[in-house]
């Protein structure tokens, strides 16, 4: 009797690895989805949106620079003001593109290792099984020498 147990153990053992896996797969690909909607949103919403802010403020500065009658030419401090803040802005579009790819990546990563997590335990239930089945032909060898069958 114990042997049959065994093969239960082992087709349970099966059963909740592939069930794991698949929950572990799901939730990859709700992070894969979720990174794509992030890059997505990122280059529709969020750099619009920032390029349009710094234009914006490029003009504010423009303005408040004529208005103190001060000449804009190079060489000029409203001009030089003007030519940093430019580099600034221009760094900051690229700080917001750096966080957004190490985002990307990071949700990757994440991915990739819930991949990996899947396939362990897939493999943890195949080897559970396996050493159940051992388990159970180990089991029916003693019964069969206990009844002197061997």
């Amino acid at each position: 009797m114990s042997a049959l147990g065994n093969i239960a153990a082992a087709q349970s053992a099966k059963r909740i690895s592939a069930y794991n896996a698949k929950v572990t797969r799901m939730e990859r690909d709700f992070l894969d989805a979720k990174r794509e909607v992030n890059i997505k949103f990122y280059n529709n919403v969020t750099k619009p949106l920032l390029l349009k802010n710094q234009e914006k403020a490029r003009a504010n500065l423009f303005v408040s620079s004529l208005r103190t009658g001060a000449e804009v030419r190079e060489g000029t401090t409203p001009y030089d003001v003007m030519l940093e803040n430019n580099v600034n802005q221009a760094f900051n579009v690229v700080i917001a593109d750096y966080n957004n790819e190490m985002d990307a990546n990071d949700q990757l990563n994440q991915s990739l290792m819930l991949e990996a997590k899947a396939a362990g335990q897939e493999y943890a239930g195949r080897m559970t099984a396996r050493g159940q089945y051992f388990a159970a032909a180990g089991s029916l060898l003693s019964d069969a020498n206990k009844f002197g069958l061997i």
